[in-house]
C-alpha cells in the first residue's frame, strides 16, 4: 500500500481521497492534480486495501480504476456503498468494457466514466467531490449518476 500525503491547504482543512489504481503514470496524474487542489491522496493496489483505507480514513471520495480492482470491482464498490455513511465513488475504465462500466454503475458508483473522459474531467471531479472548499465532499445533485459510454 502506498501513501502519498501532501501538505495541508491554506485553510488547514485537507480533504482525503482514496485511489485504487495500478498504472503508476496515471496514479501520478491523479496525485499531482489532487495536490494542486490541496487534497491528500492515499493510493492502494488492491480491492482489499481499498476497503481497509476507506473504512479507516472516511475519504471525501473514492476513485476506482476498474481494471485494477481485480476480477469483480463491483463487489468492492457495493461494499463501500453499503457502509453507514458511504463516500461518493468515481469509477473509470476502458470504453470498450461496457459490461464492467455497467456493473460499476449498478453497484452504486456516482460517476462511471471511460478512462479518457475521467482524465479530461479529473480537475473538475476532484473540485466537486473533494476540494477543501467543496463542503461535504459529496456532489449529489451536482452530477448524479453520470455515465459516459464512449471516449470523446
Amino acid at each position: 500500500m502506498l501513501y502519498d500525503l501532501f501538505a495541508m491547504s491554506n485553510t488547514g482543512a485537507t480533504r482525503c481521497i482514496v485511489v485504487l489504481v495500478s498504472d503508476l503514470i496515471f496514479e501520478a496524474k491523479i496525485r499531482s492534480t489532487a495536490q494542486a487542489l490541496g487534497i491528500e491522496t492515499v493510493s492502494v493496489r488492491s480491492a482489499a486495501a481499498l476497503l481497509t483505507e476507506v473504512a479507516s480514513r472516511h475519504p471525501a471520495v473514492v476513485i476506482v480504476d476498474l481494471s485494477a480492482a481485480g476480477p469483480d470491482p463491483a463487489t468492492a464498490i457495493r461494499t463501500i456503498k453499503a457502509s453507514a455513511s458511504p463516500p461518493p465513488v468515481i469509477a473509470f475504465g476502458s470504453h470498450v468494457d461496457v459490461d464492467l462500466l455497467a456493473a460499476a454503475r449498478a453497484a452504486g458508483a456516482e460517476q462511471v466514466l471511460p478512462r479518457s473522459r475521467f482524465s479530461a474531467d479529473l480537475p473538475q471531479l476532484l473540485s466537486r467531490y473533494a476540494s477543501p472548499d467543496s463542503g461535504t465532499g459529496s456532489a449529489t445533485g451536482h452530477l448524479g449518476h453520470e455515465t459516459a459510454h464512449d471516449d470523446p
